[in-house]
């Protein structure tokens, strides 16, 4: 049997990250919790994840742009999909802030609330690359 792909999620809404982290779970990840970018960036040199899930605004404004430039310089983070949520609409007040220009990439922005199957899919497709 195959060992179960390592999920890292990190973000500040304790609710969200259970009830994620149940969702992720059923699709047969192994699921890891970061409640601040501090404590992701740090478990994520432990645990050494397949994939991260971050929460775009945490604590402050660019908290999560912050966990992906550490994640991308960091050896364990430089080569894993990157995920990137944001309660915020695109349309809206998101078109005001730029995100900085040295943001390294992320492969998938999506925005909350989202659907457990639709995360589960973008999941699959990501970790087959």
């Amino acid at each position: 049997m195959e060992s179960k792909k390592k999920v890292l999620l990190i973000d500040d809404d304790k609710d969200f990250l259970m009830a994620t982290k149940l969702i992720l779970e059923k699709g047969g990840y192994e699921v890891f919790l970061a409640e601040d970018g501090k404590s992701g960036v740090e478990m994520s040199k432990s645990v050494s994840p397949d994939i991260a899930i971050i929460d775009m605004m945490m604590e402050t404004w660019s908290e999560g742009f912050n966990v992906v430039s550490k994640l991308r310089t960091s050896d364990s983070g430089k080569q894993i999909p990157l995920i990137m949520l944001s309660a915020v609409d695109l349309q809206g007040p998101y078109q005001s802030f730029e995100p900085p220009d040295d943001l390294p990439s992320v492969d998938l922005v999506l925005h909350k609330p989202i659907k457990a199957d639709e995360l589960l899919n973008h999941l699959g497709r990501l970790l087959r690359m």
